[in-house]
C-alpha cells in the first residue's frame, strides 16, 4: 500500500439503527489506496482530553480549555495528516481499505430540508460506487472539492 496521503475527507456519518444514531468515519487517501477509516468515542475522548491538557499547559483558563476541545473535537482528522495509511488501516478492526482502481464513480448530492418551524438543515450525501459495492454516507460540509482532488473526473 502507497502511504502516501494525497487526501482526507473528515466527519462522514454513516447511519445505524433506523437512521436515529450514526458511526462517524474518516476518508484517507493514498494514489493507489482509499481507507475508510472508524471515528470512536474513545478516539475523540482522548483528543479533547489532549486538547484542554495543552491549553492549560499554554495558560489558558476555563474558556481557553473549553474553546480548545470543541476545536480538538472538529480537528481530528487532521491527525491522519502525519500517519502512514497502513497504521490508519490497522487502528479499528472496523476501518477497511478500498484499492482506488476499482472505484467507478462518487456521486455528491446536496440534500436540503426544512421543519416545520422553516429552519433549514444543509447536508451532502456522497455515494462511492466500487467494484465491491456500494458506499453511502453523509456530511455537513460540501466534500465535493475535496473529493475531486482524490479521484478527479470520477466525482460527479
Amino acid at each position: 500500500m502507497d502511504d502516501e496521503i494525497i487526501g482526507i475527507v473528515p466527519n462522514l456519518k454513516k447511519s445505524k439503527m433506523l437512521g436515529m444514531s450514526y458511526d462517524m468515519f474518516t476518508l484517507i487517501a493514498t494514489p493507489d489506496t482509499t481507507v475508510i477509516a472508524k471515528v470512536t468515542r474513545e478516539m475523540l475522548n482522548q483528543v479533547i482530553k489532549d486538547s484542554r491538557a495543552q491549553a492549560k499547559a499554554e495558560g489558558k483558563g476555563f474558556f481557553g480549555q473549553w474553546g480548545a476541545q470543541i476545536s480538538g473535537a472538529n480537528k481530528y482528522a487532521e491527525r491522519y495528516a502525519g500517519m502512514s495509511a497502513q497504521t490508519a488501516l490497522s487502528e479499528d478492526k472496523a476501518n477497511f481499505a478500498i484499492p482506488n482502481s476499482t472505484i467507478s464513480s462518487v456521486k455528491v448530492k446536496k440534500k436540503t430540508r426544512s421543519d416545520d418551524d422553516g429552519i433549514t438543515q444543509t447536508t451532502w450525501e456522497i455515494i462511492i460506487k466500487a467494484d465491491s459495492g456500494k458506499l453511502k454516507y453523509k456530511t455537513d460540509f460540501d466534500p465535493k472539492g475535496h473529493l475531486q482532488a482524490i479521484y478527479g473526473n470520477r466525482v460527479n
